[in-house]
């Protein structure tokens, strides 16, 4: 009788495919290269024609949702960094916008209880270095939404290339993508459309203080979205006293702006650095963690094979290749699991950055001391103790000396 290393008759087949794929994909595990790649800018678009300064819409870019709530036990996404980039990501499109020409102050502003003209809002999908996405919603004054859009950017490892100096933001594409879409949609609309916002955003600004004598001013169509009925005499006392206090506001509003200024350039430095490595994290343990699934596959493959020969074999040789065979499917299982758990490694250095990032992003409190008060909190509390302090102070500029 012949000895036979494989099995014979059907098995023989069966033996050689499983051989065959079990090797190839092995051999695939050992090839996995990352791509590295380079995104061309994206041109920022400006006015096809010069805007009128009155028709230049105040821009408030709502700090960006985190979208912690959109994630799940799979993503690795910290906190603590995610807050941080809800104000960082919220100022590089308020630097774009800027660059634009398009518009007027641009702010980032802690809710939309300040008024604008036009307001930006945008959560976070994913950011972990490698990819941006993010869903962005342009509403204005009005309540008329502009657009709802989803955006994704990804880039290669060029992209921190520490000699790429003065490149800027990693995903300003994606940032520039936003400005253009949001300058079409200004000019689709038109002046007047501008003109009007501006006019309405006064008189919204108007009704927080004085809702008798400003509500019969505006409308809200069946659509849901406000209008102007007509508008007060440009001298009305009572408006000539809401201008002044939406200065202030303006005043405060700017000097928030500075916070988040600040905030933004000191995280760029630590959070560049968090990005590089971040990057290198997610590409490494998305390759490790694909060969380590195709080494455990293989091995797998290859320990049934071994088995499967050995108990067909009808030679101490065959048994002998057979049992090797298995051996060596149990070393690429050892492997891909080692694999797996280096890729684990790289999430947890992640981990231990995001913690080390938050202390050194931590943001200060700022007071702000105004006829003796002081506001305290987090920035949204500060906005909201302002504008309690700008309703005692047009109160009091009302009062006439028969109130006294």
């Amino acid at each position: 009788m012949e000895n036979h290393i494989f099995p014979t008759g059907n098995g023989t087949n069966l033996w050689k495919i499983v051989i065959a794929v079990t090797f190839c994909m092995a051999a695939s595990s050992q090839a996995a290269i990352d791509k590295i790649t380079s995104s061309t800018p994206i041109t920022l678009l400006s006015p096809t024609k010069s805007i009128p300064v009155q028709a230049l819409l105040d821009v408030g870019i709502v700090a960006f949702d985190d979208g912690l709530n959109l994630t799940d036990e799979d993503d690795t996404v910290f906190p603590e960094v995610r807050l941080a980039e809800t104000v960082y990501f919220s100022t590089q499109l308020l630097r774009v916008l800027e660059k634009s020409g398009a518009w007027g102050p641009v702010r980032v502003i802690p809710n939309k209880d300040a008024i604008m003209d036009l307001y930006i809002q945008g959560t976070i999908l994913q950011s972990d270095g490698e990819t941006l996405a993010m869903e962005i919603v342009a509403r204005d004054s009005a309540d008329l939404t502009w657009f709802t859009k989803k955006y994704r950017t990804t880039v290669g490892k060029y992209a921190y290339d520490r000699r790429r100096k003065g490149a800027g933001d990693p995903f300003q594409n994606l940032y520039i993508s936003v400005a253009n879409e949001l300058l079409r949609q200004y000019e689709s609309y038109g002046e007047k459309r501008a003109l009007d916002l501006r006019k309405l955003s006064e008189m919204r600004f108007a009704q927080q203080f004085s809702p008798e004598a400003f509500n019969p001013y505006t409308r809200t169509d069946k659509e849901g979205k406000l209008q102007i009925v007509r508008l007060p005499a440009d001298a009305d006392p009572l408006l000539e006293r809401v201008r002044r206090i939406r200065d202030r506001d303006h005043l405060y509003i700017d000097r928030m702006q500075e916070f988040y200024d600040s905030f933004s350039r000191r995280m760029h430095i630590p959070y560049q650095d968090f990005r590089r490595a971040s990057y290198d994290s997610v590409v490494k343990a998305r390759q490790l963690q694909k060969q380590g699934n195709q080494r455990i596959i293989a091995g797998i493959g290859t320990i049934v094979a071994g088995i499967y020969g050995r108990l067909e074999s009808d030679s101490s040789a065959g048994r002998l290749a057979s049992t090797t065979t298995a051996g060596a499917g149990g070393l690429l299982v050892k492997s891909g699991l080692e694999k797996k758990q280096r890729a684990a490694s790289y999430n947890e250095s992640v981990a231990e950055m995001g913690s080390s990032l938050e202390t050194t992003l931590a943001p200060e409190i700022i007071e702000l001391e105004d006829r003796t008060v002081t506001l305290s909190g987090n920035v949204q509390a500060k906005y909201q103790q302002w504008q309690a302090l700008l309703l005692q102070i047009y109160a009091e500029e009302r009062r006439t000396p028969e109130d006294e």
